[in-house]
């Protein structure tokens, strides 16, 4: 199962039937290489008519690699219309990792990398006629769910990432009230889905279902949409 396909296939699939006739949308697939995310985009392109999808290869925790994704853009397309912030790690994933290293890293991916992108690509996001601007962040970033002793949350203590999950939430806010008047900000939890970021549980969700919210975020070029929500499929998330 590759959770990038699925997401790009919910994605597209949604696209199909909510832009309008004749309005090609480019999508952006940015994964760790460039091959995997030609290969994401081979499989979803025919799902949405008019739909192409150019793969960029964007290390979030490069600052050159930022620069050249987003230089890349400006020069091909001139502006983004909606910047989804997606990249995520759990641990770090390096061999003996200390805990100050696998914080650090999980940290650096998942927030600081998130806060780089998306200053490298403001500029083009203000360009748009609807820009929407996406933090993909977690229920375990939940502060009243963590303490919550009724929720199916209560008790997973992942300290790096559920640290960087409530720190993204911040970041979001953070934006949305900078942005306030000029792009649509939203931060989404996609529940608990079977993803490569958890080792495919056996107990986790369809990660095409996590990825419904944020493809109604994605097409929802609505001026008076909603602006400095935390949402899942069921409804807002308690901060």
């Amino acid at each position: 199962m590759d959770p990038t396909g699925d997401i790009l296939r919910a994605w597209a699939s949604n696209a199909s039937r909510n832009s309008p006739p004749n309005n090609p949308t480019t999508k952006f697939c940015w994964p760790p290489g460039t091959q995997k995310g030609r290969e994401a985009a081979n499989k979803v392109q025919n799902l949405a008519k008019g739909t192409s999808i150019d793969p960029i290869e964007l290390d979030v925790t490069n600052d050159d690699s930022i620069a050249k994704a987003a230089k890349y853009v400006e020069s091909k397309y001139g502006r983004v219309d909606v910047l989804f912030n997606n990249a995520g790690i759990s641990e770090s994933g390096i061999p003996g990792a200390s805990f100050r290293e696998d914080f650090q890293k999980v940290l650096d991916v998942n927030v600081i990398g998130a806060g780089c992108v998306t200053e490298a690509f403001v500029p083009l996001l203000k360009k748009a006629e609807v820009p929407r601007l996406l933090f993909m962040s977690s229920g375990l970033g939940s502060l009243t769910l963590t303490f919550d002793t009724s929720s199916p949350l209560y008790g997973f203590v992942f300290k790096a990432y559920n640290t960087s999950k409530t720190a993204m939430n911040m970041l979001g806010v953070m934006y949305a009230i900078e942005l306030k008047d000029v792009v649509k900000v939203n931060i989404i939890d996609p529940g608990f889905r079977s993803t490569n970021l958890n080792g495919f549980h056996e107990n986790g969700g369809d990660p095409k279902e996590g990825a419904l919210q944020a493809c109604k975020m994605i097409v929802l070029a609505d001026k008076n949409g909603p602006h400095g929500t935390y949402t899942a499929n069921e409804g807002p998330v308690p901060w």
